[in-house]
């Protein structure tokens, strides 16, 4: 199963710059009959706190478009302002030709930018199946909560899908936690970060998507806030192979039992 993380950069409100410049490249990515193709955290709109009601307004549309464009064996991981029951949530969609294939509404929101205030919280997991492999989906500043992940690998994902708007002057938390994750549930991951972030302020320098294997090697990785396209091939067999080789993770299920609160649920 081929993966591309489609790092470019992302315009704070200016959604038609940020279509004209997604678009093409997911279409590229489809055509090349990759199997998931993942873009950056609010890809579309950036945060744009003060418009995210008009934003979700466009979200349908959006993901029509997207699905229009994917390829007969690809999936699109989307994050976009969903408005469910008049609450804005960090939504990602998982979207193929036929539609909408899975929804993850982000848990976790980061407070120290107040995305807790303009965000409601989501509360499940969201585990699917593409092309015979699990996958789940996660959000950016989530990497920091393993518990997430650890429901996630019990409930079979075998790649763990993280869209982020993630600094550069972090990248090392970015990194090792990406890897770590990788590591503790003998899963694949994936982060695509945009290559920089366009605020009414300043520029966000971001890059570095990173794919990692179960045994935490780096696959393929990006530059710092260069606009590219990380990919690589992923061989899913490889998770069976590291838990077979040290079974730390069916040790854990077969010791430990998640329990989640009733807020915390599978989709």
């Amino acid at each position: 199963m081929k993966i591309s993380c489609i790092q470019k950069d992302v315009y704070l409100g200016n959604v038609s710059k940020n279509l004209d410049t997604f678009l093409p490249e997911i279409e590229s990515a489809s055509g090349a009959d990759c199997g998931i193709i993942l873009l950056p955290e609010m890809w579309a709109t950036g945060f744009d706190y003060n418009n995210l009601q008009s934003h979700s307004k466009n979200t349908s549309d959006i993901v029509n478009k997207l699905s229009g464009i994917a390829g007969a064996n690809s999936v699109i991981i989307s994050s976009l302002p969903e408005n469910k029951e008049g609450e804005i949530y960090n939504t990602l969609f998982a979207v193929d030709s036929s539609g909408v294939k899975a929804v993850y509404r982000k848990n976790f929101l980061f407070s120290p930018l107040k995305e807790d205030q303009y965000f409601h919280k989501g509360c499940h997991i969201t585990v699917f199946e593409h092309n015979g492999v699990k996958l789940s989906l996660h959000t950016c500043y989530e990497i920091r909560f393993p518990e997430l992940f650890r429901m996630a690998a019990f409930e079979g994902s075998q790649l763990m899908l993280v869209p982020a708007i993630w600094p550069a002057e972090k990248q090392n938390h970015w990194k090792t936690m990406l890897k770590a994750r990788a590591i503790e549930n003998q899963c694949f991951v994936a982060g695509c970060n945009a290559s920089n972030a366009h605020t009414n302020k300043k520029i966000i320098n971001c890059g570095v998507s990173l794919i990692s294997d179960p045994w935490g090697t780096t696959l393929a990785e990006g530059s710092e806030s260069r606009e590219e396209v990380v990919q690589c091939d992923l061989d899913i067999s490889k998770c069976n192979e590291i838990r077979e080789k040290i079974p730390s993770f069916n040790d854990a299920k077969n010791v430990f039992e998640i329990k989640r609160k009733s807020k915390i649920r599978t989709q």
